[in-house]
């Protein structure tokens, strides 16, 4: 039986909930915004894909490990800017599929999150 673990659990404007969760081969990253809300769109997206970084790194993965990331933004004006930093950060030859949508964020001064999902067959067992 494949057993589920979660960690980086803590509580958010009330919300109890795991950045990280792996089943398997499977682990994923929920949730992630940026730690200064003052920053504009390539520091808060800069920010995330550090904490993204540290996470895969402490999960045993790397980034070639990503199978999917999805990306809200709250508002597509910031389009250009977090692909700015996005393309500074990804392996150009060996990007994750990636969506993007924008929608209407919780807090006024959060402007993306992001959740990715990556996939690595050595942690299989």
């Amino acid at each position: 039986m494949t057993q589920l673990t979660r960690s980086h659990a803590e509580t958010m404007d009330g919300a109890k909930r795991s950045l990280v969760a792996k089943t398997g081969n499977w682990t994923h990253f929920i949730g992630l915004q940026p730690r200064n809300l003052a920053g504009d769109i390539k520091e808060q997206a800069a920010d995330v894909i550090q904490q993204l970084d540290m996470l895969l790194a402490e999960s045993g993965l790397a980034q070639s490990d990503l199978f999917t990331v999805t990306i809200w933004l709250k508002d597509m004006r910031y389009f250009s800017g977090l692909n700015a930093v996005w393309n500074g950060w990804v392996d150009p030859a060996a990007p994750p599929a990636r969506t993007c949508v924008s929608g209407e964020l919780y807090r006024p001064d959060l402007l993306l999150e992001i959740v990715a999902v990556a996939y690595a067959e050595k942690d299989a067992a």
